[in-house]
């Protein structure tokens, strides 16, 4: 299945997909030097503490290009045919991060605001910011990421976040392994992916099988919910093999935490459409 069949199955996604997908191919077309990554042996202590990347004590990752890029995402969803109010409010946020009187690092402090929640929001229209910083910084975070993976010390990561950004997950994946299936959590806000438990909540911990449970969705074949009576908490799962790429993106089922959420059910992992 591709991209276009989904939304042609799921027309109320059509409008965030049309916004993604502008976003997305701006992000993709910046150009800068890639982001150097850090020396991993400064950060395999943090990182056996269970410290995310981007929190670290010991490295820093540069977020200087994402900040660049966050301006120009905002102008582009400024300019966009999109709700006049979502324009309004790119405008807005432009005007905070780039006017002539803004602060020099106002685009700087939003992203570190973004990341690390720092102070309070440096800029209007925190829950836009919030969307665009992430697509920013999922960009310029790439090459990063892509070391990441690519370092030894990788498989050792243990804790139910993101070893990248440190946000709870919102979805993960059944994935075969040996006689069995291996589960790999997947982070909204950046994109990692990471392996963890096959059972238990990655948001309470929480092992006991008689109180995790499965909720099946009705024509959504390979899609579930693995839910907890612990925390109230979900986990949106993705059993189907091969998977699209294209699943793995937190905005494709967000009709699965309508469903959660008239279950009584609590979204727990980090959310970017909350504008």
């Amino acid at each position: 299945m591709t991209l276009s069949e989904w939304i042609q199955q799921h027309p109320f996604l059509t409008k965030i997909a049309g916004l993604q997908g502008r976003v997305d191919a701006t992000a993709a077309a910046f150009l800068s030097a890639p982001i150097a990554p850090p020396a991993w042996d400064a950060y395999a202590a943090d990182h056996a503490s269970g410290v995310p990347l981007l929190h670290a004590t010991h490295v820093a990752i540069d977020l200087a290009p994402a900040a660049t890029l966050v301006r120009s995402l905002a102008a582009d969803v400024a300019s966009a045919p999109v709700p006049p109010g979502l324009a309004r409010d790119a405008g807005e946020l432009v005007a905070d991060l780039a006017a002539p009187d803004a602060a020099p690092d106002a685009a700087a402090r939003a992203i570190a605001w973004v990341v690390r929640g720092e102070g309070s929001a440096p800029a209007r229209h925190g829950g836009l910011l919030v969307f665009l910083g992430w697509a920013a910084l999922r960009r310029t975070l790439e090459p990063v990421k892509d070391a990441y993976r690519a370092w030894s010390g990788a498989q050792a990561w243990r804790q139910p976040y993101c070893p990248t950004c440190g946000a709870p997950p919102v979805l993960a994946q059944l994935v075969p392994e040996g006689a069995g299936r291996a589960r790999i959590l997947c982070c909204g806000p950046c994109g990692t992916t990471w392996a963890w438990k096959r059972i238990a909540c990655p948001h309470c911990g929480n092992e006991a099988q008689d109180r995790l449970d499965v909720l099946e969705v009705d024509g959504e074949e390979g899609l579930r919910l693995d839910t907890c009576r612990s925390c109230n908490g979900y986990v949106k799962t993705i059993t189907r093999e091969p998977v699209e790429p294209f699943l793995l993106a937190d905005w494709t089922t967000l009709h699965l935490d309508a469903l959660a959420k008239e279950r009584g059910l609590e979204r727990r992992g980090s959310s970017l459409y909350d504008m």
